[in-house]
């Protein structure tokens, strides 16, 4: 409520002096208030005052020598619409002063009728009125700044009647536009996803017979035919009887978080199954590197044993010049012997990293895997100048040696260009084969071991894998290592 025991500013605008002079008078008599009255007599002057001055209402004659009519009022509005205006009129006719009301005005009176009682009732309303209808009208500003900057659409419903209002952007985020989809209940139950709809009626029914909390997900039909997922919350308004007769509420598209939340859980899907792989792979792993031992060992050793029953001289002195060259031929086969080991064991560790650093070592893999899946590669390395830390060094190791390996197994490719570069900020690796590709919409089975360590390998690198394939034109990877992590901590 307005504070009324202030001084009320009120500005006058009549240009009949005896009129005038009545409403003055009448003013004067008000008791419930204090007022300043500033007098206008024409429309253009009382513009000037409110450009000047301030004031709580205006007591506006509709007929003055520049203005007539509902015009007068119009003109006045248009340039203070944040003033209320009390309309006087001279005519018997109410009319014009109703047609005032409804383009705005707080309220009217007839000034053969004026006195100080019903002049003062009528501004303290007037007052009243603009104040709540401004509060009101900010308040509705708020909650549509805040909807629109949530993207939210509104719905509100007559349970009772089955009306129901939808807001532009309740039917944007359904893909109709504001005049295309009917406010009919029915039809946007209809929408819901069949799997959904019992759940939204159940959880309809208890909000509005037990006032449970509204507040669900669903999936509803866009008008393209696909589903969308929405968030809906609501509020319903119930009478003394207890039944509902308004419900408001809104919705917000969350398909993006629940496509991300359901790939999310498949992934972790995913890493167990993977897990338990690797852990199979592992001891596949081992013994394999065994039976290879296992075999290697045993064709140098039979051969060892041959050359010792030839000469019967393993364990003697072994003084003649024919027992030192048989002693040379044993020592040669213990000398394959431990190359065939090394061989074996270098599967085991990233190759000679240690020894010849990244590239030369990138290199020597290639020559390895071009000569064994005769698969050509042409290498454009250009980034000597990278100083590789340890950790990120093994990583694009791996990266490149994952890369190439699922080429040989999957792509079916006769051709491959591996290109590892410096482009400030970041180390770019990107490989590229001539294979039988994929649709871009297929995700790696759960046997992708190599297309999942490497991101794992790039995501630990804080960088970015992105592919590019299509059927009948070969995969494109591209990964973006930022250069601040992929340089930490080297020398």
């Amino acid at each position: 409520m307005m504070n009324m025991s202030r001084e009320v500013r009120v500005l006058l605008v009549e240009d009949s002096p005896t009129d005038a002079l009545l409403i003055e008078e009448a003013l004067t008599d008000v008791l419930d208030f204090q007022h300043r009255l500033v007098r206008a007599n024409r429309l253009s002057d009382a513009l000037d005052c409110i450009q000047s001055a301030q004031f709580d209402i205006v007591l506006l004659d509709l007929g003055l020598p520049d203005a007539q009519g509902i015009g007068t009022f119009r003109a006045l509005n248009q340039h203070a619409a944040d003033l209320p205006v009390l309309v006087l009129t001279g005519l018997e006719d109410t009319s014009v002063g109703l047609r005032a009301i409804q383009e705005g005005a707080q309220d009217y009176l007839s000034k053969r009728d004026i006195n100080s009682s019903e002049l003062g009732r009528a501004i303290r309303y007037a007052i009243e009125r603009h104040h709540i209808a401004m509060a009101l009208k900010e308040s509705e500003e708020r909650f549509q700044l805040a909807v629109r900057g949530a993207s939210a659409g509104l719905w509100d419903w007559n349970p009772q009647s089955g009306a129901v209002y939808l807001s532009p952007q309740f039917k944007e985020i359904v893909g109709y536009e504001a005049d295309e989809l009917p406010n009919d209940s029915h039809l946007i139950l209809d929408l819901i996803h069949p799997d959904d709809i019992e759940t939204v009626r159940t959880q309809l029914a208890a909000h509005l017979a037990q006032k449970y909390a509204y507040e669900i997900e669903y999936r509803i039909r866009a008008k393209t035919g696909e589903y969308r997922w929405v968030h809906a919350r609501g509020q319903a308004l119930w009478n003394q009887a207890g039944e509902a007769y308004r419900m408001v509420g809104w919705i917000i598209d969350v398909t993006e978080r629940r496509l991300a939340d359901e790939a999310l859980r498949a992934s972790r899907e995913e890493l167990k199954r993977l897990s338990v792989s690797i852990q199979r792979a592992r001891e596949d792993e081992k013994t394999r590197i065994a039976r290879e031992l296992h075999d290697d060992l045993g064709q140098q050793l039979a051969a060892l044993k041959i050359e010792c029953a030839k000469n019967g001289s393993l364990g003697r002195d072994h003084g003649t010049t024919k027992e030192r060259a048989d002693m040379s031929t044993i020592y040669a086969l213990i000398d394959q012997l431990v190359v065939s080991v090394r061989r074996i064991a270098t599967d085991l560790r990233p190759a000679m990293l240690d020894d010849l650093g990244l590239l030369p070592a990138i290199e020597w893999f290639i020559e390895r895997f071009s000569s064994r899946y005769e698969i050509s590669v042409d290498a454009q390395i250009d980034a000597e100048d990278i100083h590789f830390n340890q950790d990120s060094s093994t990583a694009v190791f791996r990266i490149v040696q994952e890369a190439l390996t699922n080429v040989a197994r999957h792509a079916h490719a006769t051709q491959v260009t591996l290109e590892i570069t410096r482009s400030e900020p970041y180390c770019i690796v990107r490989i590229v084969d001539n294979g039988r590709g994929c649709r871009s919409d297929i995700r790696p089975s759960p046997t992708s071991f190599g297309l999942i360590g490497m991101r794992e390998r790039v995501a630990a690198l804080s960088g970015d894998l992105t592919i590019q394939t299509a059927p009948g034109r070969g995969f494109a990877l591209t990964i973006m290592l930022p250069l601040s992590v992929v340089e930490a901590g080297s020398a």
